[in-house]
């Protein structure tokens, strides 16, 4: 009796949330401030520690590859393990914690810097940056389908985008400055973040905690409130594109700063301007695809990443131009964010449980990022950077006859 109870409650404070939000949708004026701010210290600080424990630190590719792994390692780690909170914390208080707890670990390695402690406040930031990305979506896309729901996700993902586009440069420019201070200024961009979310329970309600059925049996307690899933079977073949495509932007971000700077003699902040023009034309295609709907449900623009991504990794295993480097990157940036957005839409599209989707979701690309850092730092110092794309062309090649075949059975 008392669990019907709080079913009904929390079924109720959804329901007031929802009309609330379709009345007066105030929450992107929450989120999608947070979610620049967010995008912004991640950059700053994933750039910057690279430059650090490349220069300062005197690491060798591998171990820089390892470096870059570890926070996604650790965020997938907190995936898993934070999840459950999901039903005692509500998603402002989850986001502010993550902001405000990274903020203070990476501070803290201040106080004794070098390598071990670069090590152990990239894995303790990455894993309490899961307490902000399932959050901010589950909280997002409440109530939404369609159309409604493309708008609100490349609505996000221009505004994360956003963050990504200055953070590279913004990287560079504070690096050659002076190895700490992009650590200076993500600890600042976090921590005035953690306390904006925090503030803004005025803005817009935080969506209500889930009674613990819907958190251990979504699909189940769903079914009890006559809801019915109608997940695509599409999301398949899009995982496996957000993954392999996620593998060789890894590359881009984590290996590319390094054969730039140990062979090309390009200096910080010219990396960080290069690696700029992928972000840029990402938030290009996430604005270019949330004004369109010709692409939902039409299997070749599934199909199209790896297809590009198979054509750019041929590309960059034979070219040493800098204004390659840009024009290659800029196509790159088109089509990770149609990868991206398939996944998401229909990871999402239909589906009960919305938090596991974007969890899962965010897991694949981060697996990928995880294979594309290690594989990519190990290939690059026993072998070349030409040898990294051959080997990721083989794993392309596999992928597209995968994808090819999932598609076939779902026409």
């Amino acid at each position: 009796m008392a669990h019907a109870q709080r079913r009904g409650s929390a079924q109720h404070a959804r329901k007031a949330f929802l009309v609330s939000s379709h009345s007066k949708d105030r929450r992107l004026a929450v989120l999608l401030p947070s979610a620049f701010l967010t995008s912004l210290g991640i950059g700053v600080i994933n750039l910057g520690m690279l430059f650090l424990v490349k220069g300062s630190y005197r690491a060798n590719p591998s171990t820089v590859g390892a470096f870059a792994a570890l926070w996604t390692i650790a965020y997938f780690a907190g995936c898993i393990v934070l999840r459950p909170l999901q039903r005692l914390i509500p998603a402002r208080a989850s986001m502010a914690a993550m902001n405000l707890g990274s903020a203070a670990v990476l501070a803290a390695q201040l106080i004794k810097p070098g390598l071990v402690s670069a090590f152990l406040a990239c894995g303790a930031y990455g894993f309490l940056t899961a307490l902000f990305w399932p959050r901010l979506m589950g909280w997002l896309s409440a109530g939404l389908e369609g159309a409604q729901l493309s708008a609100a996700t490349n609505a996000f993902s221009f505004a994360w985008s956003a963050g990504g586009i200055i953070s590279p440069y913004l990287a560079g420019l504070l690096a050659e400055r002076g190895p700490f201070y992009p650590v200076y200024a993500t600890v600042g961009i976090f921590g005035l973040t953690g306390v904006f979310i925090a503030a803004s329970g005025r803005l817009a309600a935080s969506p209500p905690l889930p009674v613990r059925a819907e958190v251990d049996a979504p699909d189940k307690a769903a079914a009890d409130s006559g809801a019915v899933d109608r997940s695509s079977l599409l999301r398949y073949p899009a995982w496996i594109g957000v993954f392999l495509v996620y593998a060789l932007i890894a590359v881009f971000l984590n290996i590319f700063p390094l054969f730039a700077k140990d062979e090309l003699g390009l200096s910080e902040s010219r990396i960080g301007l290069i690696l700029l023009v992928r972000s840029l034309t990402t938030t290009a295609g996430f604005v270019l695809l949330g004004r369109s709907e010709a692409w939902h449900f039409r299997r070749s623009f599934i199909l199209a990443p790896l297809l590009v991504f198979l054509a750019l990794d041929l590309a960059f295993a034979l070219l040493r131009a800098p204004i390659a480097f840009v024009i290659l990157l800029a196509i790159a940036g088109l089509f990770q964010a149609l990868a991206y957005n398939n996944s998401m839409f229909y990871g999402a599209s239909g589906a009960l449980d919305r938090e596991k989707r974007m969890t899962i979701h965010e897991a694949l690309l981060t697996a990928g990022q995880i294979l594309g850092s290690v594989a990519g730092g190990l290939l690059y110092q026993a072998g070349s950077w030409s040898m990294i794309f051959i080997v990721l062309s083989g794993l392309f090649v596999v992928g597209i006859f995968v994808m090819a075949r999932s598609l076939a059975q779902r026409s």
